[in-house]
């Protein structure tokens, strides 16, 4: 049986390394819901992959503009997360995304996190939505995350 532990116990890089090798339990809904999965953890910088499904698609088709939105939080918030001290944790402030190439379904995508700024109470980061297989920009943005004490 594993022993739950806290977030407060390592610093946040640590946590996402242990999220990655499975010695963290990990229960992520949101990840589910989006087909997404971490992928890559270091300092500053987070990956997600994931590949959006019928599920996700509005009435005309195309996968919903949220899909990629989720994805890129995700990675971006988790990169501001890298960099945190013991103790301390983030969640998403501001938010906003530039959306280049309609998404379709079962199309492998990679969005890549990189965090621009680390302050006392706000972190900065920016992220872009690659279509695996081209190469090619599909989404990207900039966001700012609330720095604040863990309560575990």
């Amino acid at each position: 049986m594993r022993t739950i532990r806290k977030w407060s116990e390592n610093n946040g890089l640590k946590n996402l390394q242990d999220m990655l090798s499975g010695q963290y339990p990990l229960y992520d809904a949101m990840a589910q819901t989006l087909n997404i999965e971490l992928v890559q953890a270091q300092m500053g910088k987070c990956t997600y992959e994931g590949t959006p499904l019928k599920a996700h698609l509005n009435p005309r088709s195309v996968v919903q503009g949220g899909w990629a939105m989720g994805i890129l939080d995700a990675a971006s918030v988790l990169s501001i997360v890298s960099a945190l001290p013991q103790g301390k944790i983030c969640v998403t402030a501001t938010f906003e995304a530039k959306l280049m190439r309609p998404l379709v379904p079962n199309k492998k995508c990679r969005a890549e996190g990189e965090m621009v700024y680390l302050g006392t109470n706000l972190g900065h980061a920016q992220a872009k939505l690659i279509d695996i297989e081209t190469g090619k920009i599909i989404a990207s943005c900039t966001c700012s995350a609330s720095v604040f004490d863990v309560t575990d």
